[in-house]
């Protein structure tokens, strides 16, 4: 019996692990090119997000190390102690049944040629 209970442990902690790092890349793959903004001049700008590719933005699945992940995606910025969510229309929510990572860090978000102080936010789970 203690075997098989730190045999399930064990899975439980590689699980955690894998989704843990399989949701930090999906976030860098996100912050460096799917929602980096792209000035006139067609230089991206890594860990500055554009707040139309993010608004616009409608491919919530990634295939990392083999496996099938899907994942939402926000931004907050924090205004004078006022909180302001920017999400895709069609961000899929979160499923209660299976386990998730959420990663948070610090970004910038361009809007309407502004770049505002903000954190990205990313909830993975296996698809």
């Amino acid at each position: 019996m203690l075997i098989v209970s730190a045999y399930q442990q064990y899975r439980s902690s590689s699980e955690m692990a894998l989704l843990s790092d399989s949701t930090s890349s999906i976030a860098t793959h996100l912050a460096l090119d799917k929602l980096a903004y792209v000035d006139a001049t067609g230089i991206s700008h890594p860990y500055v997000i554009d707040e139309a590719k993010l608004l616009s933005f409608g491919n919530f699945g990634q295939a990392v190390g083999g496996e099938n992940f899907e994942f939402r995606v926000s931004m907050l910025e924090n205004v004078h102690g006022d909180e302001h969510v920017y999400e895709p229309q069609h961000n899929p929510a979160l499923p209660e049944e299976k386990m998730n990572c959420t990663l948070i860090f610090a970004a910038t978000l361009y809007e309407n040629g502004r770049y505002l102080p903000a954190k990205i936010k990313v909830m993975a789970w296996r698809a």
